[in-house]
């Protein structure tokens, strides 16, 4: 038996600076990808680096 695990998703709203903006769009179209999929892979991206510090911190 197989279970499904559906991810409770919520909506965000941000406020960003017209050359941010610009910057993410294009790297998002040079990707092939949309801007929400470009986002979500920077924000898990900035994640995996802070769990790395967090433990390189624990292991000083």
């Amino acid at each position: 038996m197989k279970i499904l695990v559906i991810t409770k998703m919520v909506k965000v709203s941000l406020d960003l600076e017209e050359d941010l903006h610009k910057a993410i769009r294009k790297k998002a179209i040079d990707k092939g990808i949309t801007m929400k999929a470009h986002i979500i892979e920077l924000i898990e991206k900035g994640k995996r680096v802070e769990e790395t510090e967090d433990i390189e911190k624990a292991e000083e």
